[in-house]
């Protein structure tokens, strides 16, 4: 039918042999059959897909294997055209006629030089394909097995290590004109290194980026590297965008003199990986938002009542593997119905959030601090005997003291009370009695007239 319609053909008795002779011919179209001996229809098209010589040639697979798994394992595979051999015959010839005039089969028939060892190569691009499914496999198994941000895009920037050994790299989320960037630093690097690294992502989604500028950037970073000499020249960038809809959603980025070999068959990986360590990276992200909305008081931004509690109960059972046992101390707004009363909700609302930052500033890092209910707020200080808390409860009133709170065109100042308990102590034997004894101190600074500790 071919050769009565005008066209040469040339013929091949397998898959191997296929490849051979698109190599050794001046060929501009392929019609493979899946069901062959020695290299199937599948195999032979993507080995031809991935050949540089001959990428650009068309191919037409021409099967009776009509289901819808087999048409599309054939179209994965970088066919042109998938056809079941029961199609009318003049469809087929037409479609022939079609692609054979089309620009990619006109500069497929250019002249090959080179050839193939396509065993060879086909045992190579199954080598790779199954390393890299083991990759995506690896970088898959992350979000199953972590669920803080931190572990898991450390975990899956140590993974990607396999395929490109980065000196930074980065992963930045775009939402809306908000922009996240991560950078781990895998190996040493000069600050110099760090910011030029940074420089070229954020030009690298500029680029790829459509709109104003972002309103809100934030970044952290990360590091791995021990050891070796400290690398003071970046060497080389890429980056790799992941989009939805033609909208840019994330980056991936690698800097370093690894960075500046990546090419071919690699970076079209890392373009496919990019989307599957973003996806990873962002369910754990959004896992630690909806945790944070459940443990966290929707006013002041501290926890909440019921993880306050777990975290003295948490501390409590620590109690004996380090010194200095546990205090807790609870602290009340002094009058705080009178601000309500005098300046409406919305004042005493500033003034709950105002009292919490500057609680919270004042606390040291290792110490936990939530919101009771009302106005009162509850601290939880590990590795803390009685005199150092009462030291740290000191500190909280004098600075809520000695702060004017502005509503309006008004300054406002308060006072608090602090009641402080122990543990191990006399009167406490569980969790809840610790809560109850520094109540109950909390109750006697108020007896005793307010601003002051017990």
């Amino acid at each position: 039918m071919l050769e009565s319609a005008g066209f040469a053909t040339v013929t091949a008795r397998d898959g191997l042999e296929a490849v051979e002779k698109a190599f050794a011919e001046d060929v501009g179209l392929v019609i493979l059959d899946v069901m062959m001996p020695r290299m199937n229809g599948y195999q032979a098209c993507r080995l031809l897909k991935t050949e540089p010589a001959t990428k650009s040639i068309p191919v037409i697979i021409l099967t009776s294997k009509d289901q819808a798994g087999d048409r599309f394992w054939g179209l994965e595979t970088g066919a042109d055209h998938y056809v079941t051999k029961d199609a009318d015959p003049q469809g087929i010839l037409e479609l022939v006629k079609r692609v054979a005039a089309s620009p990619d089969a006109r500069r497929a028939r250019e002249p090959r030089t080179n050839s193939v060892d396509a065993l060879y190569r086909v045992n190579e691009l199954l080598d790779r394909k199954l390393f890299e499914t083991t990759i995506l496999s690896e970088i898959g198994r992350v979000t199953k097995s972590l669920v803080h941000f931190e572990e898991t895009f450390t975990s899956v920037m140590e993974i990607l290590t396999r395929v490109v050994d980065f000196t930074v790299g980065a992963m930045a989320f775009v939402e809306d004109d908000d922009l996240d960037v991560f950078l781990l630093i895998h190996r040493p690097a000069a600050p110099s290194v760090v910011e030029e690294a940074k420089s070229r992502l954020m030009e690298a989604i500029a680029r790829e980026r459509a709109g104003a500028p972002f309103t809100k950037v934030q970044a952290r970073l990360f590091s791995q590297a021990s050891g070796g000499a400290e690398e003071t020249v970046l060497g080389g960038f890429a980056a790799y965008p992941v989009k939805t809809n033609d909208e840019l959603r994330g980056l991936l980025a690698f800097g370093g003199k690894a960075a500046a070999r990546v090419a071919g068959e690699t970076e079209a990986f890392l373009a496919t990986a990019a989307n599957q360590a973003k996806i990873v990276m962002e369910n754990s992200r959004l896992f630690e938002r909806v945790k944070g909305l459940s443990i966290r008081d929707g006013l002041t931004g501290l926890y909440n009542h019921r993880h306050s509690m777990e975290q003295v109960a948490q501390e409590f059972g620590r109690v004996g593997r380090y010194e200095g046992g546990v205090s807790v101390l609870m602290v009340d707004i002094d009058h705080f119905k009178k601000i309500n009363d005098e300046h409406g909700h919305q004042a005493g609302d500033f003034v709950l959030r105002e009292t919490a930052r500057i609680l919270k500033d004042t606390l040291r890092v290792v110490d936990s601090l939530g919101r009771y209910g009302g106005e009162e707020f509850v601290a939880i200080l590990p590795h803390t005997n009685r005199e150092h808390a009462s030291q740290t409860a000191e500190r909280l009133r004098q600075a809520i003291a000695q702060h004017a709170f502005r509503v309006g065109s008004r300054e406002l100042h308060i006072t608090i009370s602090v009641g402080i308990a122990t543990y191990p102590s006399e009167s406490v034997d569980t969790p809840g009695a610790l809560i109850r004894e520094a109540d109950k101190a909390l109750y006697r600074a108020k007896q005793a007239g307010r601003n002051r500790i017990a």
